[in-house]
């Protein structure tokens, strides 16, 4: 005789054994392998609330109220007229302002009773002042590192008009894991030492990464598609790997590029705004309008594709067991940031530079040193370090072409035809040698070879 309730436990069982091969299905396509909800769902033949249910997920929309009753939890809350309002007239103002922007604005001045985004996106579309599409565009597979400061993303936005400042250029860099922009900033040009600048701040204020992912362009790969660029043997000698997307294939740098379009949404338009009624402003204000906007995006935004529309900074500083490699030495950015010319040290040590003859200490004959200019100098270094300085782009004096020897006091002053000048008092009893410039209008002070102050006479 059959024992049906036997039969009736095992089919239980089965189902339940079923049911959680599917819970871990759908848990390996969302977390493994980048599947959206509704891929899964389709794939699964599922409801999209049975997938967010097994993943643990809580999705506001299918969740927030219960299927079993319509009925609501509370009252909408009612805000004054003043702010309903301020909302309108604020995006009357600049129609593009998004309203998370808008949101940003009402914090400041009502931040005791802020409305949130999505009643501003209610009243924007109550009043007719959506400027939204309804075109979607191609979705493409999701990556992410699993740590802050594991990878960043290094572009270069395209030209930008600001006002009277004309054409802009935007060089970010963004942390894969957290969104967090490290560092930018806008710039006249794109040229390869303003994206060692950014490359720069970036560590200094948060250390070094494993590695820069960056596209194909010449501030990053020579025309011949090699690596011997400053840029990348600046992060070869710092331990950091520099890392190259397809060419054109743009997604491959895909949260910069989508963050390039935040801030054309939710900062250029403020920053056009200002700098029309602000004909004074320069490039160093809007560059400081971007640094407290990043500060915003970085620290108080919510950021939808984190977990649980989180901040960025969130991520960034509280993950466990976040990447933290600070520099272990000092470096001398100067050999990055500005343009290296090699020459080669002749027998009498010597090298020739611009039509011009610069004497080089005893002891480099026959090898190649780099020449760094500057507005006033020239540095001249043999592999790290700066061998002896030259004034540079003032005329010496012919008739005081010759170096006269000064003693150092104790105050750190030295005097010069009848007159008293103040060098450092750290130096008090050493000797040094001066000479006149510009037609006798400067004062080149040097100690060991070496131009250590530049005077007016």
């Amino acid at each position: 005789m059959l024992n049906y309730s036997m039969i009736g436990e095992s089919i239980i069982i089965g189902k339940n054994n079923k049911k959680k091969e599917l819970q871990q299905r759908a848990k390996e396509m969302y977390y493994n392998q980048g599947h959206s909800i509704e891929d899964i769902a389709v794939e699964l033949s599922k409801s999209k609330r049975t997938i967010y249910r097994w993943l643990g997920l809580v999705n506001q929309e299918l969740l927030s109220v219960s299927h079993k009753s319509k009925k609501k939890s509370g009252r909408p809350k009612i805000y004054p007229l003043e702010i309903i309002n301020r909302i309108i007239e604020l995006k009357k103002e600049l129609p593009q302002r998004s309203a998370p922007l808008v949101h940003k604005w009402l914090k400041e001045e009502f931040p005791d009773a802020c409305p949130s985004i999505p009643y501003i996106q209610k009243i924007v579309r109550d009043q007719g002042l959506s400027n939204n599409t309804t075109d979607r565009s191609k979705g493409y597979r999701r990556f992410q590192r699993s740590k802050p400061n594991d990878m960043w993303q290094i572009d270069i936005a395209g030209v930008q008009t600001v006002g009277y400042l004309k054409q802009v250029y935007l060089i970010a860099l963004l942390d894969d894991c957290s969104r967090y922009i490290v560092s930018a900033r806008y710039f006249k040009d794109q040229t390869a030492p303003n994206v060692i600048m950014i490359v720069r701040d970036a560590i200094l204020a948060y250390g070094r990464p494993n590695e820069i992912l960056a596209d194909n362009g010449a501030q990053f790969k020579n025309i011949l598609g090699e690596l011997a660029t400053k840029y990348s043997k600046l992060l070869k000698s710092l331990g950091i790997k520099p890392i190259f997307a397809s060419p054109y294939h743009p997604q491959t740098k895909g949260k910069l590029e989508r963050w390039f379009k935040t801030v054309n949404q939710m900062f250029l338009i403020e920053a056009r705004f200002f700098i029309k009624n602000n004909p004074e402003s320069t490039l160093a204000d809007l560059n400081r309008m971007l640094e407290e906007w990043v500060k915003w995006y970085n620290n108080e935004k919510s950021h939808r594709s984190l977990p649980n529309k989180c901040r960025p900074a969130k991520i960034f500083f509280e993950t466990e067991d976040r990447i933290f490699r600070p520099l272990q030495a000092n470096v001398n950015w100067n050999r990055w940031l500005h343009e290296l010319t090699q020459r080669k040290v002749n027998k009498y040590n010597e090298i020739h530079y611009k039509s011009q003859l610069f004497s080089v200490p005893p002891g480099y004959s026959g090898s190649k040193v780099d020449v760094i200019e500057y507005e006033d100098k020239i540095e001249i270094y043999f592999k790290e370090n700066v061998i002896i300085t030259h004034p540079y782009g003032v005329r010496i004096n012919p008739e005081k072409i010759v170096k006269s020897k000064r003693k150092i006091r104790k105050n750190g002053t030295i005097a010069y035809n009848g007159k008293t000048y103040s060098i450092d008092y750290k130096l008090a009893n050493k000797t040094v040698e001066v000479q006149e410039a510009d037609d006798g209008r400067k004062l080149l002070v040097y100690l060991n070879d070496k131009l250590i102050k530049t005077l007016n006479l």
